[in-house]
């Protein structure tokens, strides 16, 4: 899969799953929190993938976007 990281911002959705599973390579699981973080292996970008519908079923779709996240951006 062709790095897209330099131009993203945040993906959802089986496109979040894809693009970590295909492009991105695991570097910490937290199973308590449904987190993963990744990284970039061209850019050396972090990402994480986190379940952000808590009241959803399984947490609802894949989130995956940059790491750090702007000040202003909630966790």
């Amino acid at each position: 899969m062709k790095c897209r990281c330099e131009t993203l911002t945040q993906l959802e959705g089986a496109e979040a799953s894809s693009y970590a599973r295909e492009h991105l390579r695991e570097v910490r699981v937290d199973p308590i929190a449904w987190q993963t973080e990744y990284v970039c292996p061209d850019t050396g970008k972090r990402w994480l993938l986190d379940y952000p519908h808590s009241e959803l079923h399984g947490g609802g779709p894949p989130r995956l976007r940059p790491l750090p996240f702007p000040p202003d951006s909630p966790e």
